[in-house]
């Protein structure tokens, strides 16, 4: 079987970086000339190694088990070795064509619990989703751990400056602890090698079909075991009502995975992206607080758009409910809603997974004909109450 091996772990003062080899069939999913570190911003010497390199092995495990190929490691934190084989399950039961094999083979399993604390800490990006679960947890306190690498690129400074910034106002905001964290675990794979290669039987891409849920989660780990963390939450990508959702990111998958002492909540599993929407504005209704949210995947700078897929969802969900989408972090004028229309009418060919957020997005719509039909935007979206997304 063909192998990937940790050779060493290195935990110096803020950065962990592991010393690896694989075999050579497996060489053309990692981009090797590039190290596999995770920085953070306060000196981490003191986690065990065993806890250190989970970040790493959550980034191997799919190519492991889609591989039928062998992780060996000198130690590992017992509970996160004994945690693999559930969360593993979650894949698969959600993907019943494909095989899960492989092996994790440690020399030594070690006992890195501890008593926790009782703080907690939640994935924070400033996107719909961070922003929700936030807004539904702000009574626990939890510390916001965003990721430099994840959706933003090192080579995008400025736009991670601008994100980092906006993610400590939002800390300052409602007293919050910020956790930057840097780490090249979209980097130092061949995401577009493992992609073509496995599109067929998973039916998209590496990183939203396997990897960004654990990819993501592991990275708290060291974090979680030095401040004693009893919680880290993680907010939904999909929705229980969307019975054909097949994500990495999921309650099957996510709520399994455990490290030292600390537990992962997949939330809000029970609201779709409209929910989360309407969840939202309700809350600035109520508190006159004001939300700006940051939800594009493909802009530099840090902002939104205004012109890709993911923007134009989100601008059309607030619209949908009475809402200026200027108010929340837009800048849409009348000719932004030409552009979103071309887009979908015109050039529309998404997934499925993205045509069922456009159709629910569709059906609230027309929930909310009524009060549409008195906004000054009517005439630019009256169009979505025809469209038939599933054809």
């Amino acid at each position: 079987m063909d192998k990937i091996i940790v050779n060493k772990v290195n935990v110096e003062h803020n950065k962990i970086s592991v010393d690896y080899s694989v075999s050579n069939t497996l060489s053309k999913y990692f981009n090797l000339e590039e190290e596999f570190f995770v920085e953070f911003e306060e000196n981490i010497e003191d986690v065990p190694k065993g806890i250190a390199v989970i970040p790493f092995v959550v980034n191997v495990l799919p190519i492991i088990w889609l591989t039928d190929s062998i992780l060996e490691l000198r130690e590992l934190d017992e509970t996160f070795y004994y945690s693999i084989n559930e969360f593993k399950k979650g894949y698969i039961d959600m993907y019943e064509n494909v095989n899960f094999k492989g092996k994790v083979i440690v020399k030594e399993l070690v006992d890195c619990s501890y008593d926790p604390t009782g703080k907690c800490a939640t994935f924070f990006s400033g996107g719909l989703d961070s922003y929700s679960t936030l807004v539904n947890h702000l009574d626990e306190k939890p510390d916001l751990v965003s990721l430099w690498g994840s959706d933003v690129t090192f080579e995008d400074e400025e736009g991670w400056h601008k994100v980092k910034n906006n993610i400590v106002e939002v800390g300052e905001k409602y007293s919050l602890k910020p956790v930057f964290i840097k780490s090249s675990f979209r980097r130092f794979i061949n995401e577009g090698k493992l992609s073509d290669d496995f599109w067929r039987i998973l039916g998209g891409g590496w990183w939203y079909k396997v990897q960004h849920g654990i990819g993501l989660i592991g990275h708290i780990a060291p974090y979680a075991w030095k401040y004693k963390l009893k919680k880290q939450y993680i907010a939904s990508s999909e929705c229980e009502k969307n019975v054909e959702a097949q994500c990495a990111s999921y309650p099957t998958i996510d709520n399994y995975i455990r490290f030292g002492n600390c537990e992962v909540i997949h939330d809000q599993f029970y609201f779709n992206r409209q929910d989360k929407m309407r969840y939202i504005i309700n809350y600035c209704k109520e508190s006159s607080d004001n939300i700006k949210l940051r939800v594009c995947w493909i802009s530099t700078g840090g902002t939104n758009c205004c012109k890709c897929e993911k923007c134009y969802r989100t601008i059309m969900a607030i619209l949908i409910e009475g809402e200026n989408p200027n108010d929340y972090g837009f800048i849409v004028d009348k000719q932004v809603l030409r552009e979103l229309k071309k887009y979908i009418v015109v050039y529309y060919n998404f997934t499925l997974d993205i045509i069922v957020e456009w159709q629910t997005i569709k059906l609230r719509a027309i929930e909310n004909k009524d009060l549409l039909k008195n906004k000054h935007y009517y005439r630019d979206i009256k169009w979505i109450f025809n469209f038939d997304f599933y054809n």
